[in-house]
């Protein structure tokens, strides 16, 4: 995060000091719009740098992979076992509300 504020903030600052000889309007309206492109494309960089590395599906994604596995197991056997039968009352409750 602090790798992204830095370069958003070193780019319009350099965008600016480029165009403040030139027009002070144009680099006060210029500067933030460089400074956030700048900062999305090191998003970018950064998560195509971190997959590139890694090149095989995280660990955590394998773990989420075997719990919904094993969650599905139990929602089946859960339909396969018929429901218990319901027990109920026939008598009526003695005391009445209202």
């Amino acid at each position: 995060m602090f790798v992204l504020v830095a370069v958003g903030i070193s780019s319009g600052l350099l965008a600016a000091a480029v165009l403040a000889p030139v027009s002070f309007l144009a680099a006060v309206m210029i500067a933030p719009l460089i400074s956030s492109a700048t900062a999305i494309l090191a998003c970018f960089l950064i998560a195509w740098r971190n997959t590139a590395e890694t090149g095989q599906p995280s660990q955590l994604d394998a773990q989420t992979d075997a719990m919904v596995v094993a969650l599905r197991d139990v929602a089946q056997k859960a339909a396969a076992v018929s429901p218990a039968p319901r027990v109920g009352s026939s008598r009526r409750s003695a005391i009445k509300v209202g």
